[in-house]
Formats: structure tokens, sequence, C-alpha cells
């Protein structure tokens, strides 16, 4: 998905700089350097979060908490960047003459199979020991442990 993230950046950005409005590319605009910029953002944090998860795999480390946190914020990256990509493209990124479209159909797809955000936080909030929403917490966790989310 990061990957996915970086490319949907990429198109952005060329498209951009390609497209003009009232005489000048649109990526001389600030609001649309703004929202290429966090787009960057969550492609980097997204990759960075996703590095420490897979070292942590390689290393044959603990990374249960890693995991969880790298699934919880690049679905969102993922998403964020989809959203944001549309916003700058306009309606040619929802025709079928541009791939945005489906960009957003897998991040949205991802999601929904391999688990959102909330449910990444909620497991990551499980293996602190945090309690669930609603409820009290009885006594303070002995360890941190959080359980692979498959």
């Amino acid at each position: 998905m990061a990957g996915a993230a970086q490319r949907v950046l990429d198109l952005t950005v060329a498209y951009a700089a390609e497209r003009e409005q009232f005489g000048a590319p649109i990526g001389s605009f600030q609001a649309v350097q703004h929202h290429c910029a966090d787009m960057a953002i969550d492609v980097l944090g997204a990759r960075f979060t996703a590095y420490e998860a897979i070292w942590r795999l390689s290393a044959g480390l603990d990374a249960a908490r890693e995991v969880a946190t790298a699934k919880a914020w690049v679905s969102a990256a993922y998403e964020r960047v989809c959203a944001l990509g549309h916003q700058v493209h306009g309606a040619i990124g929802f025709t079928r003459e541009h791939d945005l479209h489906l960009f957003a159909r897998h991040a949205t797809a991802s999601a929904l199979a391999f688990g959102d955000e909330d449910h990444h936080l909620a497991a990551l909030a499980d293996g602190l020991g945090l309690p669930a929403a609603g409820q009290e917490m009885t006594s303070p966790p002995s360890t941190v442990n959080v359980a692979p989310v498959v």
C-alpha cells in the first residue's frame, strides 16, 4: 500500500505540473502545493512505519506493536493520499481515462479486506492493555504484548 500511495503522489504531482488553469499550472497554486505536501508526508510516514515493522520481523524481534502500528497508519494514509489526489485531479480522477480511480478502489478494498485504521488501533490498544471504548481500566497492564493481527 505504501508503494501504491507513492504512485498516487507521483501521478498527482505530474498532473499538477501539466494541468493549466488561469494561464498557470495548477501546481503553482498554494492550495494544490499544500495537498501535495500533505500527500508526501503521508507517503513517507507510511514507508517508514512499514520499514520499521519489516526490519523487526526480519531481525527476529518482537514486532507485534510495530506491525499493528504500520497496518493502522498505512491503511489510513493510503486512503488520505487517494482522497487528496482526487481533490487535485478533479473529475478526471474518477473517470476510466485516468488510473487514479483504481488506486482509490484498491485503498478501500484493502481497508475492508485487511482491516481499517480503527481495527488495527483497537488491536494495538488491546495489546497495550488499554480498555475498550466504554470500559474502565481495572488494573495496569503487567506486560505490553500485541497479538498479531491477520
